[in-house]
């Protein structure tokens, strides 16, 4: 279990859309985002299988502001 997906889950089950609740009902990876500071904590909530394209659609929640962001 990431170390953060008890926050990440809070926000989706709050503010997510059924996009945002699909993808992580779904298998997923948590990554951690490139903006990491006292302001902002970005981590990207990614499915695991990709599209036949190989595109992966996922999103990003800023632990910190708790929003969905991407």
């Amino acid at each position: 279990m990431h170390k953060y997906e008890a926050n990440v889950r809070y926000i989706v089950l709050k503010y997510g859309g059924y996009r945002e609740k699909q993808i992580f009902k779904n298998p997923h990876t948590l990554e951690r985002g490139e903006t990491w500071n006292d302001l902002h904590k970005v981590i990207y909530v990614l499915p695991v299988q990709e599209d036949p394209d190989g595109y992966r659609a996922g999103f990003a929640v800023d632990i910190v502001t708790r929003s969905i962001c991407g």
